[in-house]
This record gives structure tokens, sequence and C-alpha cells, in this order.
């Protein structure tokens, strides 16, 4: 999954389904299954395309944080798999695949990656139990959780104590209410931010993005 934009697609290099992302920002939970199943087959090659390298990146984040390659990790809005195949490139064999979007999920089972793969809706109670993951991430969905701190707060329940959370949001997004909603989870002990990056390319060559729109990875330690 990838975050909608506010702009407008050229539709010169991308499928007509990449270019509608525009209006996907605030879609319903069905609306957003539906435009994401009907994107599933040319999901990746229209990313792609248009310089998508935040599943790389967030996987090399994962692996400077001293997990074991056999440690569970949740792929918290996977996609067709991109994120999940990055993550088995950098040795990690024990991954877990949520997405809102089922034909995405077949998608991402043949990539052979994913452990377990489930349909969820993040901005509802997620399906585990329990510290069931040494680390979770969250790349490229954030636009579409409607209770962000909701969805940290199941992050750091499924997590175990001392792991890892990463994900990816939007710039111009990064407002001060959502940097309000991390602190506060800071604040009462919940995790600890590990870093904070600078602004980092997104969709470089997407006309709604290219390098106005950009991308922080935060990292945060659950406690």
């Amino acid at each position: 999954m990838v975050d909608a934009s506010d702009g407008n697609t050229s539709h010169n290099s991308v499928s007509n389904t990449a270019s509608d992302l525009v209006n996907m920002t605030h879609a319903s939970p069905e609306a957003l299954a539906a435009y994401y199943d009907k994107w599933a087959t040319s999901y990746e090659k229209d990313l792609l395309a248009m310089g998508y390298q935040a599943p790389a990146r967030a996987a090399q984040i994962m692996t400077t944080q001293g997990l074991h390659a056999k440690s569970p990790i949740l792929d918290a809005g996977c996609g067709t798999g991109l994120t999940g195949l990055e993550l088995s490139n950098q040795g990690f064999s024990h991954i877990t695949g949520i997405d809102i979007s089922p034909e995405s999920l077949k998608q991402a089972k043949t990539k052979a990656c994913y452990q377990t793969l489930k349909i969820q809706n993040m901005n509802r109670q997620l399906d585990f139990a329990d510290n069931s993951f040494a680390a979770a991430q969250c790349i490229g969905a954030l636009t579409y959780v409607d209770n962000v701190e909701g969805l940290m707060r199941e992050f750091s329940r499924l997590v175990i104590a001392d792991g890892i959370i990463v994900f990816s949001h939007r710039v111009d997004l990064y407002d001060g209410d959502f940097a309000a909603t991390l602190q506060a989870l800071s604040d009462d002990g919940t995790w600890s931010l590990v870093d904070h990056s600078s602004p980092q390319p997104y969709i470089p060559d997407h006309a709604d993005f290219g390098d106005e729109k950009t991308i922080h990875y935060d990292i945060y330690r659950v406690h």
C-alpha cells in the first residue's frame, strides 16, 4: 500500500488506476479495499516505474536495529508484498503481512516471503495476541488511518518490550497534531524515539510527489 496524494497525477507512464490515487485520501475502508483490489496487478509496475524506494529503505532500517533474522515482524499495510520482499532480501524469514485489500494479499502470497497474511483494517483492533512480534513496520499507509494514536498503541501492544516500530509518513502530513500524538506515547512511557529521519525521497517520478512531497522514517523502541 502506498499513501494517497492530494495533487494531479500525469497519466503518461502509469495505469489509470494509479492516476486515480489522488481521490483516495479520505476514502472509506470499503472504497479503499476496492481501489487497491483493482490496482493489485499493476501496482508494483506502476510504483517501481515512478522510483518508489520506501520498501527497500525501510528494510535497511530494520537491519540496523539488531533484530535476529528469525525475529517475527509485522508488515502492516503490506500491499502486494514489496515491503515483505525487501525484508526477506535483508534476511528476515518470519514475516506476517496485513492489508485491507484481498487482491493485494493474493499478489503478496506469490512472493513466498510471508509466513502469514491476513485481511485487516488498521482502523480497528488488530487480530493478534499481545507481544506477538519483535518488530512492526508500516510503510506508505498512514494516510488511510483515522486514529493514528490507536494504531500506534496497537503496534505497541503487539510488539515485545525493547522491540522496534518503524513507519513512514509524508512530510506534508507530519503536522503538529501528528507529532503531538507520537510525543504523547513517549510521555506516558509507551515507547521512546530512536530516530527521526530528515525528509527522504518517496515517489520521485510521480507528478503528485516528485521532490516536493517527501517522507520521514521514524523508529521507536517499545517499553
